[in-house]
């Protein structure tokens, strides 16, 4: 009963240094992310002159998309400095003297980054699906009040085969506009305008509509350089997509998906990589049945009355098309894309339980001021940790395995790392 007492009175001590330390590595981490991402939102949205409920509004729902990789950077960073104080200050000497094996230290520890990971699961699995929804007709909304929002003051807009300079930008109405107009590769049109006025005419497909008061029209023909005509009217009308410019901030990617609404689309995807396999398969047995054939027709000289050369060439030909063929593995972008995000929500949550490890060979170093050191310790690590994951996300593409291998790569290697530390410096 004693010793269990002991190694509760140590499991709440190291919990509690744990949690707070958690706290202060979640707040640096929070603003790291919030200023690089968020203010850069804010400041677009305040300068349209929205209502500030309505940026803080935005603000909030873009939160969760961080939080997936603050967590486990504050789990890594708070172990460390937990770690790297007791090492500092002898405490993990003085248990270890006491008799109290070295893992009650760590298992606190264990516990609260498995509870750290469950919580992050949640955040990808439930509160980003749910904020990038919440996020995208909010949005939406302060587009149809105020269609402009997509126009910068002083700008240059490329939409389609349209390009866009304008001046001021006030509510709906756009000032100086001169609109090149090449979508039409054998005429040409360039448009002015003192003002204009913005309208969104459809919010599924970002489709705007630009009403150009007292517009100077100069048209060209790519075929007769001589030929050209000025005109002037009344008024013009022109129709702007941006929906390929905007994708990213209404629309939800694989990333912002629930793992139910992953699963479903990856369900699509498979469909679309059988087809492919089908298609070389097919591909592979014609080969193979001209190859045969022709093959046949050469045991029988007097019923080949093809050119021998020529034959020869056709069989090179043949053979090396049924190798690329035999050695073809398909890989569809979408599907490798999705199966990735589904990884990556897994493996960002369990992060925060692999990503202590790094940290537990600081208790066998006798340090000066650990929990700086700690702290420096983890900002390595969590670079090291993004970059690896950065690099296999390049790598997906260019795989025809599971992109799982590569996505856990990262975790892996973290916790293959503490652990052989670990081991090794526990002999010494």
């Amino acid at each position: 009963m004693k010793d269990r007492a002991s190694y509760s009175l140590l499991s709440r001590y190291i919990g509690k240094e744990f949690l707070l330390s958690f706290g202060v590595a979640f707040i640096f981490f929070f603003f790291i992310f919030f200023i690089n991402q968020i203010l850069l939102l804010a400041q677009r949205i305040l300068l349209k002159n929205v209502d500030i409920v309505s940026v803080l509004r935005l603000v909030v729902l873009a939160i969760p998309q961080f939080l997936l990789y603050t967590m486990p950077f504050s789990s890594l960073t708070a172990a460390s400095m937990v770690i790297g104080d007791l090492s500092s200050r002898n405490e993990i000497l003085a248990i270890r003297s006491a008799g109290i094996a070295i893992r009650h230290v760590f298992l606190p520890i264990i516990v609260l980054s498995l509870m750290l990971s469950a919580l992050t699961f949640a955040v990808a699995d439930i509160l980003l699906p749910w904020s990038a929804v919440k996020y995208k007709d909010l949005y939406g909304s302060l587009m149809r009040e105020l269609p402009t929002i997509e126009l910068q003051s002083y700008g240059v807009n490329t939409v389609g085969g349209k390009v866009l300079v304008n001046g001021l930008v006030e509510d709906a109405v756009v000032h100086d506009i001169v609109l090149f107009d090449i979508s039409d590769k054998n005429e040409s049109q360039v448009v002015s305008a003192p003002t204009g006025t913005v309208e969104l005419v459809d919010i599924d497909r970002f489709v705007y509509r630009l009403t150009m008061d007292a517009p100077l029209i100069l048209s060209t023909d790519e075929s007769d350089l001589q030929s050209w005509s000025v005109s002037e009217a009344e008024s013009a009308t022109f129709y702007l997509d941006f929906s390929n410019q905007i994708p990213t901030m209404t629309d939800l990617s694989p990333s912002q998906l629930s793992t139910r609404d992953l699963l479903a689309a990856i369900g699509l995807r498979r469909k679309d990589l059988e087809n492919e396999y089908r298609s070389i398969a097919r591909q592979l047995r014609t080969a193979q049945e001209e190859r045969a054939k022709l093959l046949s027709t050469l045991d029988v000289p007097q019923a080949n009355d093809a050119d021998p050369l020529e034959v020869a060439r056709t069989l090179d030909t043949l053979e090396r098309d049924i190798r690329k063929l035999s050695a073809q593995r398909p890989v569809n972008f979408y599907h490798q894309y999705y199966r990735a995000e589904l990884h990556k929500k897994f493996a960002l949550s369990a992060a925060c339980f692999f990503l202590v490890f790094v940290a537990f060979p600081l208790s066998f170093i006798r340090v000066k001021h650990g929990r700086l050191i700690g702290f420096g310790l983890s900002m390595l690590v969590a670079c090291l940790y993004w970059f690896l994951l950065f690099f296999a996300q390049l790598k997906i593409f260019d795989v025809a395995v599971s992109p799982g291998f590569l996505i856990w790569a990262p975790d892996a290697i973290m916790f293959c790392f503490g652990g052989l530390m670990l081991l090794t410096m526990r002999r010494l």
